[in-house]
């Protein structure tokens, strides 16, 4: 009997949509920590003791209350209204307006909202699409390429992305040169919108 794993990667690795979702699965992974890197040193950077705590708990509390709304008000709303490739696009838009912000003005907030738009609409509205796109696909794909995406591609993406976060704390040392990590942001958000559309596009496709 062939191993699981090894089916779901023969069926992600032939598959065009399939290959689109490991596409959108690995580079919100590197992209997320990329986001936490530049977010926890601005913080670092303008703030020491209690303030730096408060802070902290700040945003935090703000990037739940956003996930929360985003949950209950908009991604239902958004899906059922706009279809499943807008869904899609939210987390990688508020990512790149994010990003581009702390790219041109590098200040306390700038950086603090970096986690607002990852966690924001991360667990909620791009969770949602993300699960949508299954719903077209085969019977093997939905389990056996599912279970290899989550488990194995994940995973490995995970790993890779504090390798990237190694390298990013080795040569990007000094605070000002973080902001230039937005570049760097955009660029791998940009291969992720692609992917997104062509992903939204087959699951129109492929639902009608």
């Amino acid at each position: 009997k062939e191993n699981p794993a090894l089916a779901g990667a023969k069926l992600v690795f032939k598959s065009p949509y399939l290959l689109s979702i490991v596409a959108i699965v690995g580079l919100y992974e590197i992209t997320s920590q990329t986001l936490d890197f530049q977010f926890t040193a601005t913080i670092s950077h303008y703030l020491d003791g209690p303030d730096l705590k408060r802070q902290f708990a700040t945003v935090y509390a703000l990037s739940n209350i956003v996930a929360l709304f985003v949950q209950i008000f908009l991604t239902s709303f958004v899906m059922t209204r706009f279809g499943v490739k807008t869904a899609l696009l939210v987390l990688p838009a508020a990512i790149v307006i994010g990003s581009a912000g702390f790219l041109a003005v590098p200040i306390l907030w700038a950086g603090s909202l970096l986690n607002t738009a990852d966690s924001g609409f991360s667990y909620g509205m791009n969770q949602s699409a993300k699960e949508a796109l299954y719903v077209p696909t085969s019977r093997d794909e939905k389990y056996k390429a599912k279970a290899f995406i989550d488990m194995f591609v994940q995973r490995f993406a995970k790993v890779l992305a504090i390798g990237v976060s190694l390298g990013i704390t080795t040569y990007f040392a000094d605070f000002s040169s973080k902001r230039w990590l937005s570049l760097f942001t955009i660029a791998i958000v940009s291969v992720w919108i692609l992917a997104a559309r062509y992903a939204g596009k087959r699951f129109h496709e492929m639902t009608s």
